[in-house]
């Protein structure tokens, strides 16, 4: 369901810097702990930019794994170094997994593995659009 919202988004976005240009390509970079499904959000996407000036674009998703910073010891971390943590939150949750829904609580379960402290902050855990390529009068422009 989740995935039918982030496309209406980026659509609405897309259109909103590229006017009436013809948009041939959308880049989107995806924390990799949004757990959105990905052929749900390209056939949302694909479905619903029918009806809008994006009728040709492509979606392209780029996978991105998230950045954490310890407030106790200033390690920055990625994710994967963090996945042993994570598996433990999905299995004792199940279906009800709270980061799937809210992928910004991840500090909430995870510990610093340099020094253990639970006070850590996410960095770059936004969707985003990365590039976006047009055709301008016979041309193709890409704007990052």
């Amino acid at each position: 369901m989740h995935e039918w919202s982030v496309a209406y988004s980026i659509i609405r976005t897309v259109m909103s810097w590229a006017g009436d240009k013809e948009v041939l390509k959308v880049t989107i970079g995806i924390p990799s702990f949004s757990f959105l499904d990905l052929d749900i959000l390209k056939d949302a996407f694909n479905e619903m930019k029918k009806d809008s000036g994006l009728s040709n674009a492509e979606l392209e998703v780029k996978i991105k794994d998230p950045t954490f910073k310890c407030r106790n010891c200033g390690y920055i971390f990625t994710i994967s170094e963090v996945s042993d943590q994570l598996q433990g939150v999905r299995e004792e949750f199940g279906e009800e997994y709270p980061l799937h829904l809210m992928p910004a609580l991840a500090p909430s379960f995870i510990r610093c593995p340099k020094c253990g402290s639970h006070d850590v902050i996410a960095q770059a855990e936004d969707i985003t659009i990365d590039e976006i390529v047009v055709k301008e009068s016979g041309a193709v422009k890409t704007t990052s």
